[in-house]
């Protein structure tokens, strides 16, 4: 036997085991609908993630890594309310991710303009002092009522 005819039978060997593994590996996978549906609608969930926290990001300043954790939590919860007890999350935080880069590619995320740290503390700056004024106006309607009770007794005297 010569290295030519081993070569040829090896060839040969694999080909007739590839030939009777791949209809088991894929009836296997066929029959596996969890994974397929899995496969399936990750990406959705992602994207929907992704586009809900960007939306929130309008209205309230987020870090983008606590956007990311919340979007990988909300696909999690997501998958756990469907069914699936098992979720791998260096998967989902990859969909997250791969579903993040496209929307951003595709200029979805652009329409949504988000909000500032400065904005953030303008608006909490605005808030304490609406709350300041508003205890200022308190405060001086207890001083008139006091001031109107004080002078009526000292009339009444």
């Amino acid at each position: 036997m010569n290295i030519q005819n081993i070569a040829e039978a090896v060839v040969t060997l694999v080909v007739a085991v590839i030939g009777v593994a791949v209809p088991y590996v894929a009836k296997f996978l066929k029959s596996n609908k969890t994974a397929e549906t899995l496969v399936s609608i990750l990406p959705t969930l992602a994207k929907d993630a992704v586009v809900a926290l960007q939306k929130l990001g309008v209205t309230t300043y987020i870090e983008g890594e606590l956007k990311k954790s919340k979007a990988v939590t909300y696909v999690e919860t997501a998958l756990k309310n469907l069914g699936f007890k098992e979720t791998d999350a260096t998967t989902i935080q990859n969909a997250v991710e791969s579903a993040y880069a496209n929307l951003t590619q595709d200029g979805t995320l652009a329409t949504y303009t988000q909000k500032t740290v400065e904005e953030a503390n303008a608006e909490t700056d605005a808030e304490k002092l609406a709350s300041a004024k508003k205890a200022l106006a308190e405060a001086q309607t207890t001083v008139t009522e006091l001031e109107s009770k004080t002078t009526t007794t000292s009339v009444a005297k």
